[in-house]
C-alpha cells in the first residue's frame, strides 16, 4: 500500500491541534487496519503521536500483515504492534486499551461478493469479540464502530439529507450483498448500544458516508474512483450511471480528523461523518474532468431524473467542529489526490 500524503497528514494534525483534541498515553486496539479507514487512522495516529509526543500506543488486527509492510516501518515505529488474525476468530488479546476501533467489514465489491458470510461475520462476530476483549479491561474502553449510513430507511422522502434521528431499516438475511452489508452494521450497533448500556464500553456508532483521496478504490462502486481512474487512464471521463443521482463527498483527511475527534471526545452515542455538500454525479464527474484536462462522456444521460429515495447525504453533525477540511476548495482536494495517483510508490 502507498504511504500517504505529509500534507494530508498535516491537514488531520491541525485539526487535531485547533480543536484541542486529546488523547495523551492512548492505546488503541483497532481491527480492519489495512482497510481504508483502519488504514487512514493508523498514519493519522502516528503522525500526531510523533508531532505532539502523546505517547499513544497502537494495536491492530489484520489478515494480512505484509500490507502493513509495504507502508510502515515497523522496526521504527515502536508503538505500534501488528497482530495476523482473522477477527472473527481472535477473542483473547492481551493489553490494556483505552479505545477500541472496530473497523473490518469488507467494503469493496470483490471481496463481499468472494465471500457474502464475511460480510456479515466480520462486523458482527468480529465485534462481539472485540466487546470480549473490552469487558476484560480494568476501565470501560470507549468503542468507535465504523458504520454506515446504508442502514437507514431507503423510503421516499423530500429531504435533502439524513437527520440522525432517520429510521434504520429492518433487514431479513439476504443473498443481496449490500442488504447484507447494510444488515450487519445495523446489528453491529444493536450491539454496540446494548454494550453501552450495560457499561462494558462507551460505545459510538459513527455513521461514515462516502469519501474521496488516496486510498479510495478506483474500479469498484464508487462513483469518484471511477472517474479518477478514467483520468487516469482513459481519454475521457466516463459517466455509467444515473448523472441525477446525488452524492457528497468527503476527503479522506477530513474524515479521518473528524473520526480522531469523535475517539477524544468519548462521548457515547451515534454520530454523522462526512460532507453534507451534495452535488449531482453530473458535478462531480465534471469536476474530475476539468483537475485532468479531459471532456466527460455521459453514457446514461436517459437515466437522468432526480432518485426517488432519501439522497445520501448526512445531515451535519453540530457536535462536530467544522475543520480545516472546509476552507480547502474541492477541486484542491481532487488534484491533491490526482497527484498522490500520479506519484510512484
Amino acid at each position: 500500500m502507498k504511504s500517504l500524503p505529509k500534507a494530508d497528514l498535516d491537514l488531520v494534525a491541525k485539526y487535531f491541534q485547533e480543536n484541542n483534541i486529546n488523547l495523551e498515553k492512548a492505546s488503541f486496539l483497532i481491527s480492519g487496519l489495512t482497510g481504508f479507514v483502519g488504514s487512514w487512522l493508523l498514519d493519522s495516529l502516528m503522525h500526531i503521536n510523533k508531532e505532539f509526543g502523546l505517547k499513544i500506543e497502537i494495536t491492530g488486527i489484520t489478515r494480512n500483515a505484509s500490507k502493513v509492510d509495504g507502508w510502515v516501518d515497523l522496526a521504527s515505529a515502536k508503538n505500534v504492534h501488528i497482530i495476523e488474525s482473522d477477527i472473527r476468530t481472535q477473542k483473547i488479546i492481551e493489553g490494556s486499551f483505552t479505545h477500541v476501533v472496530h473497523a473490518a467489514t469488507p467494503t469493496t465489491t470483490a471481496t463481499r461478493a468472494g465471500d457474502l458470510g464475511n460480510v456479515f461475520e466480520s462486523s458482527v462476530i468480529g465485534a462481539k469479540n472485540l466487546l470480549e476483549i473490552a469487558k476484560k479491561q480494568d476501565t470501560p474502553p470507549i468503542f468507535l464502530h465504523t458504520s454506515s449510513g446504508a442502514i437507514y430507511e431507503k423510503s421516499a422522502s423530500s429531504l435533502e439529507k439524513i437527520p440522525l434521528s432517520w429510521p434504520r431499516q429492518d433487514l431479513a438475511p439476504s443473498d443481496v450483498v449490500d442488504s447484507e452489508y447494510a444488515r450487519a452494521k445495523i446489528e453491529t450497533e444493536k450491539l454496540i448500544e446494548a454494550a453501552t448500556i450495560e457499561g462494558t464500553v462507551k460505545g459510538i456508532n459513527a455513521r461514515l458516508f462516502s469519501f474521496m483521496g488516496p486510498r479510495v478504490p478506483l474500479q469498484e462502486h464508487y462513483s469518484i474512483g471511477n472517474f479518477m481512474y478514467s483520468g487516469m487512464h482513459e481519454d475521457e471521463i466516463s459517466l455509467s450511471v444515473n448523472p441525477a443521482t446525488v452524492r457528497s463527498y468527503e476527503y479522506a483527511a477530513d474524515m479521518a480528523s473528524t473520526l480522531i475527534y469523535v475517539l477524544g471526545l468519548g462521548q457515547p452515542g451515534t454520530f454523522h461523518i462526512g460532507s453534507d455538500k451534495g452535488h449531482e454525479l453530473l458535478h462531480w464527474a465534471e469536476l474530475v474532468g476539468k483537475v485532468f484536462s479531459k471532456p466527460v462522456k455521459n453514457l446514461s444521460a436517459d437515466l437522468a431524473k432526480k432518485p426517488i429515495t432519501i439522497p445520501y447525504i448526512p445531515e451535519h453533525d453540530a457536535r462536530i467542529p467544522r475543520g480545516l477540511g472546509e476552507s480547502i476548495l474541492i477541486e484542491e482536494q481532487v488534484a491533491n489526490w490526482r497527484d498522490w495517483l500520479m506519484e510512484k510508490r
